[in-house]
């Protein structure tokens, strides 16, 4: 499936000039921001890796520590993440949602339970170097029960990737699930959990389906009465990603503006992440569904450099 990005490659690039102006804009008293979020917001991550670079042989100082000490707040947040390679970034992510009292499993879920075993293979790798620690051995200090056994299974690359889906597997397979949850006192989440870390998201699809001709529920219904807490959420996740993940990044969009307060840890994790991968799709899936445009709800709900930036990202 081909995906539409709305960052690519700048033309005329040149790190150093790039560099240069970055320097220039942080120099003196106060920091021109205009020039940061032009630069930063317009070039793609290998160019982004080398302006870092440039800053550092030209001025000998790390650019996500100068941006750190003149910028500020979520315009601060975003332009360091900007500096990052995709995953050096997820794996920052990760490790904040991990420290301080209580995981943010919230964070934890949506980064990889939406990833794919090689992005997930990647991104232990990255997290090691970047973070100087095992994710695996974050995840087991740091989660527990079934959703640490789940999220441990799927880092282990257990997931099938087969496109096709096994009707005749998925109707024993919806079976064994009604048998382990509603038809018991009690749930068996050994067999929620084995299922949804193992099979591939289509089989997972058509599991669901087999799941309304057994019971008076749908999957997703028997998943929120059986099961609680972040496990619950965990295999929501997987459901809504098996079954539109350019929905599933579209609804967590359009919920981190909602209510009072902008989530803007969240808005600046989905669009950044996702600017070089399939945010066009994700604003087109947005319109479709919410009938307004990704980058008019930001504008509605942002303000300043930090504003134009995201919008930056999101219009390309």
């Amino acid at each position: 499936m081909v995906y539409s990005p709305t960052v690519r490659p700048s033309e005329n690039f040149n790190a150093e000039e790039d560099a240069r102006v970055l320097k220039e804009a942080m120099k003196g008293m106060g920091t021109e921001e205009g020039p940061i979020v032009d630069i930063l917001a317009k070039r793609c991550f290998k160019q982004r890796e080398e302006i870092t670079q440039a800053y550092k042989r030209e001025f000998g100082r790390d650019l996500a520590e100068d941006l750190q000490k003149e910028l500020g707040g979520d315009l601060e947040d975003l332009m360091m993440g900007l500096t990052y390679s995709y995953f050096e970034y997820l794996s920052h992510e990760l490790k904040k949602a991990f420290k301080g009292f209580g995981t943010k499993e919230k964070v934890v879920n949506e980064i990889l339970l939406s990833r794919n075993n090689s992005e997930l293979h990647l991104l232990q790798e990255v997290y090691a170097k970047t973070c100087h620690s095992s994710l695996e051995e974050d995840i087991r200090e740091d989660m527990k029960g079934d959703l640490e056994k789940l999220l441990v299974a799927l880092l282990s690359g257990s997931r099938n990737e087969v496109s096709d889906a096994d009707s005749d597997k998925a109707k024993v397979q919806a079976q064994d699930l009604y048998n382990a949850g509603e038809q018991k006192l009690g749930t068996n989440e050994a067999v929620f959990r084995q299922l949804f870390s193992h099979e591939s998201l289509p089989q997972l699809l058509a599991i669901a389906e087999e799941y309304e001709n057994i019971s008076k529920k749908t999957l997703k219904e028997a998943i929120e009465s059986e099961l609680g807490g972040g496990f619950q959420q965990a295999l929501l996740i997987i459901l809504e990603v098996a079954k539109d993940k350019i929905q599933f990044y579209s609804d967590i969009l359009y919920n981190s503006m909602q209510g009072a307060g902008t989530d803007d840890k969240t808005l600046i994790r989905i669009v950044l992440s996702r600017s070089e991968l399939d945010l066009g799709d994700i604003k087109a899936k947005y319109l479709n569904t919410y009938g307004k445009t990704l980058d008019h709800s930001i504008e509605r709900e942002t303000s300043g450099p930090y504003k134009e930036a995201l919008v930056q990202l999101v219009r390309g």
